[in-house]
């Protein structure tokens, strides 16, 4: 109000967008503050992605064609082991 007083009238539109401007920054600084808060952290990669798969049903294939069901007891053990360590560790 007191740079209203000074300038007087005429600079009525100067004045306004200059507060519009400062009041629309402060915005985005809080929005952009709140978002941060309640963004995710980063995507998880699913196990079940589709190079583990790649890799898993070539392992149980050979490993049961060789060991029968002994070999596809191991395998499917081996890689439950290998996929619980990889999601803990993410």
């Amino acid at each position: 109000m007191a740079a209203r007083r000074e300038l007087g009238p005429e600079h009525d539109d100067v004045l306004v967008a200059g507060f519009l401007d400062r009041i629309q920054r402060e915005i985005d600084r809080r929005v952009d503050e709140r978002l941060a808060q309640v963004a995710p952290r980063g995507r998880r990669r699913s196990i079940v992605h589709p190079g583990n798969l790649a890799l898993a049903i070539p392992i149980i294939a050979v490993a049961g064609g060789i060991g029968g069901v002994a070999g596809l007891v191991i395998a499917f053990a081996a890689l439950t082991l290998v996929f619980l360590v990889s999601e803990l560790r993410n």
